[in-house]
């Protein structure tokens, strides 16, 4: 009985000797390599690539020549190899920007306009890579994972998302694109036409624990603000402890004039007495244990300070938009009020009750250096005997702030692993910088405000998908007679049909595993897409003149 010939069909290519092509998870295009006579191949430079075999039909649409290489045999005949790249050859191109899920308020609410499920953003990638049949249904889409696409090319946007959400970019045959969660689908079909293989058992190079790490932890606080002055040299040092101050102290000093400082260093400290406040040390940040340990001692550990505070409050839009810097306290309010003799209060943080604490006038924020700039000279007075003299006015900055390792300088992240702490030094980190543990003091309610809870919610999520990935699962590699149509998922990772020089088709399916002679590995592939990524987005920065 004569057994049939496989057939491989492309436009340009007629006799062959050899053909081979692997459909690998991912967005790197498969190769179909050719090897046949050079006289038999004139190929078009697009085309549908068909493999045919005893009824079976494989075809993948869209395909693209890529390379044509001359080899010599070892009987000395010349060999024309011919690359011929599948329909992901067009997902190198394309740009997509948008911003989704952008975290406001607590850190729990999402600005409005902005939220997008996994699913939704998937499609909107999907869309920009002109891909017309997909499947993005079996995604996880109860998380909202904050993205930033800045002419971001589609597919290696849409790869970061599925890697996120512990899922796959899978190419179907036909040319249809599925997102499938990572070693979940069929198994190896076992038949009669199953000629070779292995089915083992592969216990995965697991790390000792997984820890989930978020941004750095964002707190908001009211800082207790100090008077202070510029040197000579550009130093900040307490307004008392300048080496202009004049002999009998800044108290009794005209404001306006200050006569009595020298003349070289007059206008320096015209515009920096009672102008520059600076944050002071000694306290620990809300929702921290009030413990030796997390007592900030020195104002580095919090600088540079955020641009705004956590809390945020509703637009005419019915946006919600960060509040900016707050500063609060005892200052005198002008001449209709003089004097203001306020011996014993203090500054009331509610500032619902005393909205006439809230200082209106210009300043700015140094973050840097946690200083608040006041346009105008800010103090209390305070009588003594028969006279006023001017005191340092009692002031709090409400600003939002990340912490600093008193050790590392590393700023603080929030962690959260399964495992006991033994085991977190050979950790496997999730790192996204897109979910922070935000915390701030709600003065109404006297309460401690914080999003942990969504935030260990979501870390939930990713350490479950990453054990999931880390399972030992039930790998494997059959080698079939002919062309069998079976479609990759998430755990049939490769699929290779080969015709050979015999005439003979074959068909080797990879169950969770992947055969690194025939392609690199998905995790290969994935870290060389994303330094080339990283080489663009280098190259986009340079050419704007940013610095890192």
């Amino acid at each position: 009985m004569n057994m049939p010939e496989a057939v491989f069909e492309y436009p340009g290519i007629g006799d062959f000797s050899e053909v081979r092509y692997t459909l690998s998870h991912g967005i790197s295009p498969g190769r179909i390599t050719i090897r046949a006579a050079p006289a038999a191949i004139r190929p078009m430079a697009e085309g549908a690539a068909l493999f045919r075999y005893a009824g079976a039909v494989i075809q993948m649409p869209d395909c693209r020549l890529d390379q044509l290489t001359v080899e010599t045999s070892g009987d000395g005949r010349s060999v024309m190899r011919v690359e011929i790249l599948d329909q992901r050859w067009r997902w190198r191109f394309g740009q997509l920007s948008g911003e989704y899920n952008v975290r406001i308020d607590d850190g729990d609410a999402i600005a409005s306009g902005t939220e997008k499920a996994p699913q939704d953003l998937a499609r909107l990638c999907l869309q920009a890579m002109g891909q017309q049949r997909f499947d993005v249904s079996k995604m996880p889409n109860l998380l909202r994972p904050y993205v930033y696409w800045d002419y971001k090319i589609p597919a290696l946007a849409l790869a970061d998302l599925a890697d996120a959400c512990g899922c796959r970019v899978v190419l179907k045959i036909g040319g249809a694109v599925a997102i499938e969660p990572a070693g979940q689908g069929e198994t190896l079909p076992i038949t009669l036409a199953a000629t070779a293989g292995e089915a083992i058992y592969d216990r995965p190079e697991t790390p000792a624990a997984l820890k989930f790490v978020a941004a750095p932890n964002v707190y908001q606080m009211d800082f207790d603000l100090a008077p202070v002055a510029v040197e000579p040299n550009g130093d900040i040092v307490p307004l008392d402890d300048v080496s202009y101050a004049p002999s009998l102290g800044w108290r009794s000093e005209p404001l306006a004039e200050l006569g009595n400082v020298e003349a070289a260093h007059r206008e320096l400290a015209q515009s920096c007495v009672w102008k520059y406040y600076q944050i002071q040390p000694k306290f620990t940040l809300p929702g921290d244990p009030p413990t030796r340990e997390n007592m900030i001692e020195k104002i580095a550990e919090v600088l540079p300070l955020l641009p705004h505070q956590v809390e945020a409050d509703k637009t005419p839009d019915k946006t919600l938009r960060r509040r900016p810097p707050w500063v609060y306290g005892l200052f005198e309010k002008g001449a209709a009020t003089f004097p203001q003799i306020r011996e014993h209060e203090q500054p009331d943080p509610e500032l619902n009750e005393t909205p006439q604490d809230l200082y209106a006038r210009g300043f700015t924020v140094d973050h840097h250096r946690g200083l608040v700039i006041f346009a105008e000279p800010v103090y209390l007075y305070r009588q003594v005997d028969d006279n006023y003299e001017v005191h340092p006015a009692r002031l709090k900055l409400r600003i939002a702030c990340q912490r600093r390792d008193k050790q590392t300088r590393g700023v603080v992240r929030f962690e959260v692993s399964p495992q006991k702490p033994a085991r977190q030094t050979a950790a496997q980190t999730i790192l996204r910088d897109d979910i922070a543990r935000e915390v701030y003091f709600n003065h109404q309610s006297k309460k401690v405000v914080s999003n942990e809870p969504d935030v260990k919610r979501q870390a939930e999520y990713y350490l479950q998908a990453a054990a999931k990935e880390l399972q030992a699962a039930q790998p494997g590699t059959l080698t079939y007679d002919g062309f069998w149509p079976i479609q990759p998922d998430g755990a049939i990772r490769q699929v290779s049909w080969i015709i050979h020089s015999s005439g003979k088709g074959s068909t080797i399916v990879s169950r969770n595993r992947e055969d690194d002679l025939v392609d690199m590995s998905y995790r290969e592939r994935r870290l060389l897409e994303r330094v080339v990524e990283m080489s663009r987005t280098e190259r986009r920065r340079e050419q704007r003149g940013e610095r890192r």
